[in-house]
């Protein structure tokens, strides 16, 4: 049993299967021999050498650790020492530099072996004990299939929807009369927002005043014509001269409607004075006006917005952007609250940012119960391909170590199988099993980096594995 550091419960690895060490120990290697050997004080001409992978292949052979018998420190560790004397050893494996065969596989493949198998074959952990197990912290999950589809995943940021957005300022110079709304407040299409009085205006207010009284002067005046016309008193010509008169005072009277339309103002005002209204049902999202202040066109009094729609903007990087298609779904998360939405794209823009080198793309997103905020930041993860029956795991669940990736399968309370596997799609949570589980297995999750540390013990190169 190997006992953890103190800080941790106590694990051992126990290696199942007797490793035979195949003639690997010799009482004296051809190293150790040439070592020893005094070199000569005349040397007759050396043969030629035949190249490394040629003079590999007639030696014989450690298929354990997949290097010439001759230099295999894992079954003769008296070489180590002779080999770090030479200056020829790769300290990461734990085997001579020349013949590292996680350096240099190539070696390996020339001489005809296969790479070597990690870990060794009926390699098992054992725990302590069953209660050690909890102690530990290990929980595991059962490898099941389920449907996956390819996802592209991308981050973003929630925007107000800029076709609900609405920005108010005066149509000319004003001062603010009367503030009627205050920011957060919800607001009726055409409610009175703030009021304004404005110079413009109250010219344009008694132009329209004045318009309306020559419009009914007009009136009066082709009425009694026409009257005296019929009783042949007047000439015809007097009734269209009193009738283009009304058309001409009718036209001015709509110029001032026009004009205070375009101010904002209603039509019944009067003073100058007139009231900016909401456009369409929202929320006041923001407010600067301030009772008598002195305000321009350029200047945005209020902003009013509809948060029952927001938008999803995302960044996605231009090589993934292809892929990328309005109608795909879109599952979403918010930064912060961990909020989760699903939605489609919307939109995909047709070109690419010049400074992020990136696609933007929009999703409209349902906030009927107002519990998003415009300006959160978010993860996205677009389906770009159909589902598929796949066999997932967490990602935590696999371990790389030694150039493999690995799965600790528990086979018993307190045991636990290092399995290699071959993996497929990987997603921000989740990652593909294409080849060396079965569905069912009970896997370890948390607590498998651990479990993996104490199969590397027994390995000189553990320094070189790394978790996913």
């Amino acid at each position: 049993m190997r006992p953890f550091p103190s800080a941790g419960p106590l694990l051992s690895a126990v290696v199942a299967a007797a490793i035979a060490l195949q003639g690997c120990a010799r009482d004296a290697s051809p190293l150790e021999r040439a070592v020893a050997a005094p070199a000569p004080t005349t040397a007759a001409p050396a043969p030629a050498t035949p190249a490394p992978a040629a003079r590999e292949a007639t030696e014989a052979w450690c298929g354990e650790h997949a290097v010439p018998e001759a230099k295999c420190t894992k079954c003769n560790p008296r070489l180590i020492e002779q080999f770090i004397a030479a200056g020829d050893y790769c300290r990461e494996h734990g085997f001579p530099e020349s013949a590292c065969p996680y350096c240099h596989p190539e070696l390996v493949t020339a001489a005809g072996h296969p790479l070597p198998a990690f870990p060794a074959p009926g390699t098992k952990i054992r725990l302590a004990g069953p209660e050690t197990e909890q102690e530990a912290g290990i929980e595991t999950v059962r490898a099941e299939v389920r449907p996956f589809a390819g996802t592209v995943d991308v981050v973003g940021q929630l925007e107000l929807d800029q076709n609900r957005l609405a920005r108010l300022s005066a149509r000319g110079d004003a001062t603010v009369v009367e503030l009627k709304v205050d920011a957060g407040e919800d607001v009726r299409r055409g409610q009175p927002l703030v009021v304004l009085a404005s110079g413009a205006v109250g010219g344009a207010q008694s132009s329209r005043v004045a318009a309306e009284a020559r419009v009914e002067a007009a009136r009066s005046a082709l009425e009694r014509e026409e009257q005296l016309a019929q009783s042949g008193i007047s000439p015809r010509q007097d009734v269209e001269r009193a009738r283009a008169q009304l058309a001409s005072a009718e036209a001015e009277r709509d110029a001032a409607r026009a004009a205070l339309r375009a101010a904002g103002a209603a039509e019944s005002g009067r003073g100058g004075r007139y009231a900016l209204v909401a456009p369409f049902a929202g929320t006041v999202i923001a407010r600067d006006a301030v009772a008598g202040r002195s305000v321009g066109e350029d200047d945005v009094l209020l902003e009013i917005a509809d948060v029952r729609t927001l938008w999803a903007v995302l960044e996605v990087p231009e090589e993934q952007a292809g892929s990328v298609r309005p109608g795909q779904r879109v599952a979403l998360t918010v930064d912060g609250s961990g909020e989760r939405r699903e939605a489609r794209v919307t939109r995909v823009s047709p070109a690419v940012d010049r400074r992020t080198r990136t696609v933007r793309v929009r999703v409209d997103v349902a906030n009927e119960d107002r519990t998003l905020r415009a300006g959160s930041f978010l993860r996205a993860s677009i389906e770009v391909s159909a589902p598929r029956g796949a066999l997932l795991l967490p990602r935590d669940a696999v371990q790389r170590a030694q150039e493999h990736d690995l799965v600790f399968v528990r086979t018993r309370p307190g045991e636990y199988d290092p399995v290699e596997v071959r993996l497929g799609v990987r997603t921000r949570d989740e990652v593909e099993v294409v080849a060396g589980l079965t569905p069912g297995a009970e896997v370890v999750t948390a607590g498998a980096f651990v479990l993996k540390t104490e199969i590397l013990k027994d390995s000189i190169g553990a320094g070189c594995a790394d978790g996913h």
